[in-house]
Order: C-alpha cells, then sequence, then structure tokens
C-alpha cells in the first residue's frame, strides 16, 4: 500500500504521490462522510495497483541486474511501515484504555497484537461470535490492508526470482497476468459461494489488485505516445471516479466490482511513463502531492480518532465534529511524516538484518501489549465499579439459555432446551422460535409459562426467521439451506405435539424487509426472498403461509406474534457505563428520539398486521406500543433499570418485566 519511495526508472514521479493523495481522501471521506463519497472504499484499491506496481519494478529490476538482497528489500519495508506504525498502534491503545469498555477493548487487544505481525485481515476475515462486538466499532479495522500488502510481500519477492529464471523470463509478464487472472477468479468464486468475508479481506483474493500495478512495471505494454496517454489519463481518471460515486458498501466487492478502479489507476500509471500528460497535472499540484506525501501517516490515524470519538460521545457525531476529527487527523499525519517517517526512512544498509531487528521488536512489543490488553478481558479494573457494573450487562443480562440454545453449533435435538420440564419429556406447552430476538424474549416467555405450570421449548437460530417457504441469505451471501430445514423441522414438531397450546413467533423483523433508515452500521444485511411468490408484501405473505400451517398441523394451539423491537441508536449499557466513568449524566441513555426506531419498525409492524387480519387463532404484541410514544422510545424502565443488553435486544430482566404483560394482552383478546 505504501511502497519505499515512488521512484522509478524515470526518476521521481509526482503524479503518484496525487494518486495516494486521490485514494486516501476517499478512503477517509468514505468514513467520515458516506454519503458524499459512496464507494470511497476503493481508494484501498488504488493504494494495491500503486504498490504493486512500484514493489515489483523495484524488484524486479534488481533480480535482473543482480542486485537484489532479501535483508535489504524487507529493511527498507521496516523502516517505511513499521516506526509509525508502531507509534499509532501505541498511541490508539491509550486512547482505547479511555473511551472503551472493557469488551470493547479487549477486542481491540486482539486486533492491536494481530496488527502488530500483520495478520489483522486474517483475524477479521475469520469473524466474531454473534453477539461480539462489530467490526465498524473497531479503532484497528483499517490495518486489516497493511496485513493483506505484507503477507503479498512475503511471497512475491520469492515469485519474482522464480519468474526471473532466464528460459522464461521473458514470458514473466503473461506468467504475471495469469497469476492475475488467477486471483480474480478466486475472488469471484468467493463471493459467489458465500466466501465474501474473506474474498474482502484474504490475500489470495486480493493480490490480483497489486498484479494489476505488477504486470504494468514488467514492461507488458511499451511506453505510451502522447495521444495514448492522454487516452489513458483521461479514461483512469474517469474509471475511478465513476467508481467512487456509482459504486456501493452493499454491492459483491472487491472481485469484478474493483476492476474499473484498478483499471483506472493502472491506466495514470502508465500513461506517466514516458512525458506526464496534461491530464494528470491537478494529481502534481503542490497541495495533492503533499497529502499523498503524507498518505500513510493520514490513514494510520483518520480511523481511530473517528471510532474513539464516537464510543465516547455514544451516537452519531455531527458533520462539525468530523470534521473537526479529520483536521485532527491531518495535522497528526503531517507531525508523524515529519517526525517519525522521514526520521526512521533512511539509514545505513549494511547488515540489513541486524538493522531491521529493533523495527521487528518494536512492532513485536506493541503486540504483546495488545494481548496483555485482550487476555486481561479489556482490564476492567480501570472503571470504577458502577460503571463496572453496567459494562457487565451486556453478557450478564441476558438469556441463560443464550449459550446451550442459540450460540451452539448444529441442531437442538426436540427433548433439549426446555424450561419446566422432565428431561425424558417429549412434549411441551409453549414454544418460543425465531431469532436472535426470539432467544431474548424466552426468558419473560418463561416466566409467564412457569407461572401457569406450563413448560417452555426455544428453538432459535442466529439469522433466520420463523417463516415458511423463503429463502434466507446474508448480503452477497450463499442462500442459507439451514433457515428451510430448520422451519420443516419446526413444522413437524408442532404436529407431533398433543401438548402444544401455544407457538410464539419473535424475530427482527425489518432485518428481513431489508429497507431503510439503515443506522446500525455493524448489524447484516440480510436478504430474503420468497420461495413460493405471492400476493402480499416481503413478510405479510410468508407470516400468514407460517401462520395457516402451524394451524393445520396443530389446531389446538394458539400463536402470538411478537413484532418489532424499536432499535435504539445507542447501546444502554455502555453508554450507562461511560457515564458513569465520566461523571455525566446517566439519564441520557434511558431513552432516544423516536424517529428513527419507529421508521425501521412500522412497516413490519403494519405487514405482520395483515397477516394476522381474519385469522382468529394468531394474535400479536407489538413492544413499539410499550417502549415508544411520539417523540422518545424507552430504553429504561423510570428508576433507571435497564430494558435492552445492545441496541436491539431485550435484556433477560427487560424480557422478564415486558412479556408476561404482552401475551396477557394479545391472549386477552376476543377469540383466545
Amino acid at each position: 500500500m505504501w511502497s519505499p519511495d515512488v521512484a522509478t526508472a524515470e526518476g521521481y514521479r509526482r503524479d503518484i504521490d496525487g494518486l495516494r493523495a486521490v485514494a486516501v481522501a476517499a478512503i477517509v471521506a468514505y468514513h467520515a462522510f458516506p454519503g458524499l463519497v459512496p464507494g470511497g472504499f476503493v481508494g484501498v484499491d488504488i493504494f494495491f495497483v500503486i504498490s504493486g506496481f512500484l514493489i515489483t519494478r523495484i524488484i524486479a529490476d534488481q533480480r535482473d541486474g543482480g542486485g537484489f538482497g532479501w535483508g535489504g528489500f524487507y529493511l527498507r519495508r521496516a523502516r517505511r511501515i513499521l516506526p509509525a506504525l508502531v507509534v499509532v498502534c501505541l498511541a490508539t491503545a491509550a486512547m482505547a484504555a479511555v473511551a472503551e469498555l472493557p469488551r470493547q477493548l479487549a477486542v481491540s487487544g486482539a486486533s492491536m497484537a494481530a496488527s502488530s505481525i500483520f495478520a489483522a485481515n486474517l483475524l477479521f476475515g475469520v469473524g466474531q461470535g454473534y453477539f461480539a462486538p462489530g467490526p465498524q466499532h473497531n479503532p484497528f479495522l483499517h490495518l486489516w490492508s497493511l496485513g493483506v500488502e505484507e503477507q503479498f510481500y512475503l511471497v512475491w519477492p520469492a515469485l519474482i526470482a522464480a519468474l526471473s529464471w532466464r528460459p522464461i523470463r521473458s514470458a514473466r509478464p503473461w506468467l504475471a497476468l495469469l497469476l492475475l487472472g488467477l486471483s480474480l477468479a478466486v475472488a469471484q468464486m468467493l463471493l459467489a459461494g458465500g466466501g465474501g468475508n474473506w474474498a474482502f479481506f484474504g490475500l489470495p483474493a486480493r493480490a490480483w489488485e497489486f498484479l494489476a500495478g505488477g504486470v504494468l512495471s514488467l514492461s507488458l505494454t511499451g511506453r505510451p505516445g502522447p495521444r495514448a496517454a492522454e487516452a489513458a489519463a483521461v479514461g483512469g481518471l474517469l474509471l475511478i471516479g465513476a467508481s467512487l460515486f456509482l459504486l456501493r458498501d452493499t454491492m459483491a466487492f472487491p472481485g469484478l466490482a474493483a476492476a474499473p478502479a484498478c483499471l483506472g489507476t493502472a491506466l495514470i500509471l502508465w500513461s506517466g511513463q514516458g512525458r506526464a500528460p496534461n491530464e494528470t497535472a491537478l494529481l502534481r499540484a503542490r497541495p495533492v502531492v503533499g497529502l499523498g506525501r503524507i498518505s500513510y501517516s493520514f490513514y494510520l490515524w483518520h480511523w481511530p480518532l473517528l471510532v474513539l470519538a464516537r464510543d465516547v460521545h455514544q451516537g452519531e457525531l455531527g458533520a462539525p465534529e468530523r470534521l473537526g476529527l479529520v483536521a485532527a487527523a491531518l495535522g497528526l499525519a503531517w507531525l508523524t511524516w515529519r517526525f517519525v517517517e522521514e526520521r526512521w526512512r533512511r539509514g545505513p544498509a549494511e547488515r540489513p538484518w541486524r538493522r531491521t531487528t529493533p523495527y521487528l521488536g518494536a512492532s513485536l512489543a506493541a503486540g504483546a501489549l495488545g494481548l496483555a490488553i485482550w487476555l486481561g478481558g479489556g482490564l476492567p479494573g480501570r472503571l470504577p465499579p458502577a460503571a463496572q457494573a453496567a459494562a457487565r450487562l451486556e453478557t450478564a443480562d441476558v438469556n441463560p439459555l443464550r449459550h446451550a440454545c442459540f450460540e451452539r453449533p448444529g441442531p437442538i435435538a426436540p427433548t433439549g432446551c426446555r424450561i419446566g420440564a422432565p428431561p425424558e419429556a417429549v412434549d411441551y406447552d409453549v414454544l418460543v422460535w425465531g431469532d436472535s430476538h426470539a432467544d431474548a424474549v424466552t426468558p419473560g416467555v418463561a416466566a409467564w409459562a412457569q407461572a401457569r405450570g406450563w413448560s417452555v421449548r426455544e428453538a432459535v437460530s442466529g439469522g433466520c426467521p420463523p417463516l415458511a417457504g423463503v429463502r434466507v441469505r446474508v448480503l452477497n451471501g450463499p442462500v442459507r439451506p439451514d433457515c428451510a430445514r430448520s422451519t420443516d423441522e419446526m413444522l413437524g414438531e408442532i404436529a407431533r405435539n398433543p401438548k402444544l397450546k401455544l407457538v410464539v413467533l419473535a424475530a427482527r423483523w425489518p432485518l428481513y424487509r431489508d429497507r431503510p433508515p439503515f443506522y446500525d452500521e455493524n448489524s447484516p444485511r440480510v436478504v430474503m426472498r420468497d420461495a413460493r411468490p405471492s400476493r402480499g408484501g416481503v413478510i405479510s405473505a410468508p407470516l400468514a403461509r407460517t401462520l395457516e400451517a402451524i394451524h393445520a398441523r396443530n389446531p389446538q394451539a394458539r400463536a402470538v406474534v411478537v413484532g418489532p423491537v424499536p432499535e435504539l441508536t445507542l447501546i444502554p449499557p455502555q453508554c450507562v457505563a461511560q457515564a458513569r466513568r465520566l461523571g455525566q449524566r446517566e439519564a441520557f441513555c434511558w431513552s432516544v428520539p423516536a424517529t428513527l426506531p419507529l421508521a425501521r419498525a412500522n412497516p413490519a409492524q403494519v405487514e405482520i398486521q395483515q397477516a394476522l387480519a381474519g385469522r382468529p387463532w394468531a394474535h400479536g404484541v407489538f413492544p413499539s406500543l410499550t417502549l415508544c410514544d411520539g417523540e422518545r422510545c424507552r430504553a429504561a424502565q423510570p428508576d433507571g433499570r435497564l430494558l435492552y443488553f445492545d441496541d436491539d435486544h431485550l435484556s433477560a430482566s427487560g424480557a422478564r418485566r415486558l412479556v408476561p404483560g404482552w401475551l396477557d394482552e394479545a391472549l386477552a383478546t376476543p377469540g383466545a
């Protein structure tokens, strides 16, 4: 991403620093003002092409001239990358220790440790638990790109050496082009097969972007003439501009969607291999080049500042605050470039492996600090006891069955996940069926049922709605067969249980409509399609079909649909913990403006009401009617006892307070 310099065989090229400026400006704008440059994330792809172009030329020229040395190569890489990285990592860890709660800080510590050995992309590729803090709240998230780059530079010099073998040297550009095609094919296969996470974070699916610059530097094409250079520059600028403003983060990416930006970058690099065309004059302007020269440090600083400021603020930052943070990142970037990058970038080159050791030692020391933070559980002792108590609610005030019945791998037998039933029982009175929101309401259903001497069975699966005849997939992922399989199993279980009195269906219904507003940036985007298209809404038609299927299989059983739980714009336990820690007013966390939660909940609620109409055995409860008025949505009781453990799931104590009343109200309606 950031090669040792921008010198080529023709000398220093200002337009390459200008391209870096475009790339980093796009990334920062996308993170700070996403609506301004919706495709700004392709700035990383631009960097990858530039890096592949410069490094490949340096390695190939030195290989061909007999002057390549592994030690010298990695010494230059260490001097270029590690000093600024270590400084920013240590500063970020210090800021995170002030801004983050233990659960978040533990994840940040693990990410810092992985980043120190350039493995952050592998950590993020694996992903974390269903309820783990989302990556968009991780101040080290952006360092995945350094992991990809440095992993590329572990294998590329050896491949260049193999391709430089004299009998095949003339075919070297074409062999590199073949590798490019294979990598792009891997990316497309991963995207098509549901491996979008690895397509984004994994080296095999990203290598083609470096090779797009590498193939160009291996002289696959000659120098352009004046007219060809002008046409290439115009075409390159148009392709990059189109990518920045036409791409969306909901599209399958990277793969072919990244090709226009990568091709555009390659065209601009090619256009400047002779006399620089007038069309790239802006890229060579002094302010643009200046931004390009500090682009590495600017990239390192901008993301932690935005993330940690949002953690302290406990909500979205306004435009003035975000602009101020970008300006602060720019100032820190200049200081880091001037006093860290420039200070350590050059020096003696003899005994390179020995000279590389202090840089690696500093990076590993930073990684050891991150590992200690992770192993220390995010250092909870730094918080006052009251703040610790609030922070623990995220993991403590949850359904006691969550680990065994929701987070477990594989299916649960019909005799499992029971409350109030003997182990050998094959039937039960109440079924709770749905996704993580059903898991969250189960403690309330259990409290209500136990008061009647009834038993409860929980049957839940993350991201699977309790709907018959639908296909569900995460955006850019494959259809999930487990959702359809689970639905068939539950309908069969309902048919075989003569004791069944009530089926409670609960889900994060707005998630499956996949309609705006989208204000939870860590929420998955789920696409649901009706396998048997019929007239009706996205939810109403399959829900009506499901209610009919329940009634046909077990006519004596009633059904209650728990409508959308309002999705908040903050996480109450985190907010309260921060307020207690900083001595702020805790009541700020007890409610949120109702506009966004109701805009997300109401359309799904209307569809549920449509599905219930004309079916007297089925009833609905709508949490937004209890929790929201025209102005605010409650996150806590009037005495401050929280009702949520995150921004959209009821806590166990909240479910026990609310759900029994909801069920009584639903079943008290005529015909129940």
